[in-house]
């Protein structure tokens, strides 16, 4: 989520949950936003929306090997008592249990999947798609899929031991090794994506989030669930 509104930089802070989600505030508005559409959902700025790109799951040497010149920054500040408290709801939810203080706040559930279900979710506009880990692996690792009209390929990445999705032209993808192979010529290695010369290049990828089901299906009540 960008931190721009009316073109001017405003800061942004946790406040609050919804549905078992952060919600974002920013100082100088006091509006509450929500993280994963931009979208305004209550004060000032409802019906605005801010721009949203994707923060995915990598490595520091996944970040160099795509940009060798790319800063890199780690904190050497202690955690504050409520940041503790959020971790230790963070750990709840990567135990495999939806802490209460975030169930607290969720009304009611999609109950296709189990709550916390981890997966693959990419959206665009009103489209949106869920991927459950345990298909994407149980399909070797990486699946192709038509997502509106559009070939997209949503894999494990060896490294990041992460989802992630890309779109492409291809009509076939193989292992080899660590490396995923389009048809094309083109490939995935190291998390950096590869022209059929081999040198790096751009992939387009969909709006998408690695999350727990019940996060993704209380955004997008509508969503799809792959091989549903």
């Amino acid at each position: 989520m960008a931190p721009s509104v009316d073109g001017e930089i405003h800061w942004f802070a946790e406040h609050g949950l919804y549905d078992g989600l952060f919600l974002m505030r920013d100082e100088e508005s006091g509006t509450y936003w929500d993280h994963m559409t931009g979208e305004a959902v209550y004060g000032p700025r409802v019906g605005s929306t801010l721009e949203v790109s994707n923060l995915r799951q990598t490595t520091v040497a996944q970040v160099l090997g795509q940009d060798p010149d790319a800063l890199v920054a780690i904190s050497d500040q202690a955690l504050r008592p409520d940041e503790a408290m959020a971790l230790d709801g963070l750990l709840g939810r990567i135990r495999g249990r939806l802490g209460r203080m975030f169930q607290e706040t969720v009304e009611e559930e999609d109950d296709r999947l189990p709550t916390m279900d981890l997966g693959m979710g990419i959206w665009d506009g009103e489209r949106a798609r869920y991927y459950p880990y345990d298909r994407i692996a149980g399909g070797g690792n990486a699946v192709l899929d038509d997502f509106g009209g559009r070939q997209v390929v949503v894999y494990l990445d060896p490294l990041a031991y992460a989802l992630a999705a890309a779109y492409t032209d291809s009509d076939g993808i193989t292992w080899d090794g660590d490396v995923l192979r389009f048809s094309d010529g083109t490939y995935i290695e190291g998390g950096v994506f590869h022209d059929a010369s081999g040198e790096r290049a751009q992939i387009e990828r969909p709006l998408q989030i690695f999350t727990r089901w019940y996060g993704f299906s209380l955004t997008f009540p509508q969503t799809e669930i792959f091989g549903h």
